[in-house]
């Protein structure tokens, strides 16, 4: 053995201890500043305190016996606050940490103990941490979308979250617009309108209904609910002189009762319940209020305007005749002055004003209430149907409300036709299959020219001034239709 080992100076080096056990491994070292590879114990791990989701995973028993049986095939990522002794789930998991507890008191399986998780770093610091919880908020709430989806009312509490969180970092109040570019910024997209029926049923229903929100009322309801409460408000507004402090305490003595028993809300309840306390606020009969409220209703004064009175136009005692063109016969002329004049081509200038199925006074507005792609189907379908039925080509139009439609489609117009030999039916088809995106000849786009909107020649045929506001008012609806369209592809895509 050498003798300089057994040295003096050497002897009381290699009887020393090793290092400080009193000192925790997390005191010695910070945390990874990439993304690293580790293992944690239960112990260790704790939820996010702020993810979104608040209801129990519709899909958790079947993740547990999952897990039970092949173990955790994705651990969940985690992070760390800054000055935290523990770490956290950073997107998405949370249902699977609660399930390995779960196993672990049942099982005491080493397998559920020790966890092999991705650490990633925190985004912010101990004196600005709103980067770091934006980014878990963010995190989770995209992976509930796709693993487990949100309920509308987390979703709604989730964007709050974030909303408060971005004004914190800025220092400024965001738009809902600007908003929505932040999220979409972030990963996270989301249309600026769904922003809005949060915010609505945030403030409006969650004070007065959460258990049925909680329960997993969907959108389509939320939005019924929220259009009926605008409509009310409306009427409350024109009868009560804007008085909407009380209002705002009716809606909530209608709404408020049907919490306690989710399974059986219905919409048509708390219309009739709030409908009846309007009825005596205001000492105004229910069944008109009804109407101001029916959707039959709002559709025809979206379209026409409030009915008013007098009625416009009172016909004479006795009429002044009038020529009808429509009902001449092809080879018929009419007789002026002891000449013969042609019957002019126009079928559409000279006919009596129609009504028929959907009466137009304004071409642009389009109510709140009825701003739906289905709703607004049925009124372009029939919008074409009276235009078609000016040119007596009314066959070939057919009802169309598929998701991509615009609520009409055209049959062919062939040659066997008996209409096919009038240049106005060739127009008016052709106007119409331009709206539905079919590709026009030659010869149908030479029929639809400009001189049809503009000219003014008796010999000629040109669009009368009711079907110009008919075909004005299908463009509008058309267009706003592939709106609403795009927006739902955009929301699918995401």
């Amino acid at each position: 053995m050498n003798n300089k080992l057994m040295s003096p100076e050497l002897q009381p080096r290699l009887l020393q201890g090793n290092f400080d056990r009193k000192r925790s491994p997390d005191a010695q070292f910070t945390d990874p500043l990439t993304e690293t590879a580790m293992i944690v114990t239960l112990e260790q791990l704790r939820p996010y305190d702020l993810n979104p989701r608040l209801i129990r995973n519709p899909s958790y028993d079947d993740i547990k016996a999952s897990i039970r049986r092949r173990g955790l095939d994705t651990p969940p990522p985690i992070t760390r606050r800054p000055d935290q002794e523990w770490y956290i789930i950073a997107n998405g998991g949370n249902t699977r940490l609660s399930i390995l507890n779960e196993l672990w008191r049942e099982t005491h399986d080493e397998r559920f103990w020790r966890i092999h998780c991705l650490f990633k770093p925190w985004g912010g610091t101990s004196e600005q941490p709103a980067p770091g919880e934006l980014r878990c908020l963010i995190g989770h709430l995209a992976e509930n979308d796709l693993h487990g989806k949100l309920s509308f009312i987390e979703r709604a509490l989730g964007i709050n979250k974030a909303r408060e969180l971005y004004q914190q970092m800025k220092a400024c109040q965001l738009s809902q617009r600007e908003l929505a570019e932040h999220l979409r910024n972030d990963g996270y997209p989301i249309h600026q309108s769904h922003i809005s029926r949060m915010e609505q049923a945030l403030e409006y229903l969650l004070p007065c209904i959460p258990e049925v929100l909680y329960a997993g009322m969907g959108r389509p309801q939320v939005e019924k609910l929220l259009s009926l409460r605008a409509a009310a408000l409306q009427i409350w507004q024109r009868h009560a002189t804007g008085d909407t402090g009380s209002f705002e305490s009716l809606f909530s003595s209608a709404l408020s009762p049907f919490n306690d028993q989710p399974e059986d809300f219905f919409i048509e309840r708390v219309q009739d319940e709030l409908l009846g306390l309007m009825s005596q606020a205001l000492d105004i009969d229910y069944n008109l209020l009804l109407l101001d409220v029916d959707p039959s209703e709002q559709k025809r004064q979206a379209v026409l305007g409030p009915t008013p009175e007098p009625p416009p136009y009172i016909p004479p005692d006795e009429p002044e005749p009038r020529p009808v063109v429509r009902r001449r016969k092809p080879d018929e002329g009419e007789v002026r002055g002891g000449t013969v004049i042609p019957p002019p081509e126009s079928l559409l200038d000279s006919s009596p004003p129609r009504e028929g199925n959907e009466p137009i006074t304004d071409i642009w507005p389009i109510s709140p209430l009825f701003d739906s792609t289905e709703t607004l189907q049925s009124v372009s379908d029939r919008l074409a149907w009276d235009l078609a039925e000016c040119c007596g080509i009314e066959d070939c139009v057919i009802a169309d409300n598929s998701d991509d439609g615009v609520g009409y489609r055209l049959s062919e117009f062939n040659p066997d036709h008996p209409m096919f030999s009038r240049p106005q039916s060739h127009a008016c088809w052709a106007l119409l299959a331009a709206l539905t995106d079919i590709p026009l000849t030659e010869d149908l786009s030479a029929a639809l020219t400009p001189a049809l909107y503009i000219q003014r020649d008796a010999g000629g045929f040109f669009f009368g001034d009711l079907f110009l506001i008919k075909a004005f008012r299908l463009i509008r609806i058309v267009r706003r239709i592939r709106e609403l369209q795009q927006e739902a592809h955009h929301d699918a895509d995401n």
